[in-house]
């Protein structure tokens, strides 16, 4: 019995090396294309994959909010982020994963399209594995920001 979860535990590890590896060089390419290529990260979802945000609960009618279910879904998140928004830079901060999930911490700089207002923020994406593929996906920046530089929320007048 020991043997059998010790084997498990080292098979999930190794998918997780795998795919943290893969998701590592997708972070790459992503910010050094300032956001025009995500295709990698197409790559390693699932058919099926849930894609959430933080932008969920408080922004619900915000196109990016989600849920987005399924990889045409997140295909068209993709989309609604290049029609909205113009990645400045992106930079990793950390990459760590056990058994079956996978964190990015990192920070990214954004301009809003039709405002022109920049957003930025520290992200953090949680990537759940299952058999070498994203299953779930969930992320998290400053939403109060986001909603500043969209319009939905008007800045802070200083003093």
């Amino acid at each position: 019995m020991v043997r059998s979860d010790h084997r498990k535990k080292q098979n999930g590890l190794q998918v997780t090396d795998n795919f943290r590896q893969r998701l590592a060089a997708a972070y790459e390419v992503w910010g050094a294309s300032a956001g025009t290529t995500p295709a990698r990260f197409f790559e390693l979802m699932d058919e099926a994959i849930e894609f959430h945000s933080v932008l969920e609960r408080e922004f619900p009618r915000d196109p990016l909010s989600g849920p987005f279910n399924g990889r045409t879904a997140v295909i068209g998140y993709w989309s609604a982020i290049a029609e909205s928004w113009e990645l400045l830079s992106s930079k990793t901060d950390a990459l760590v994963g056990d058994e079956d999930r996978v964190v990015w911490v990192g920070r990214v700089r954004w301009r809003h399209r039709r405002t022109l207002r920049e957003f930025q923020s520290t992200k953090v994406d949680v990537w759940s594995v299952w058999q070498d593929r994203a299953i779930r996906y969930f992320e998290m920046f400053d939403s109060a920001g986001y909603a500043r530089a969209t319009g939905q929320l008007e800045p802070a007048i200083s003093q």
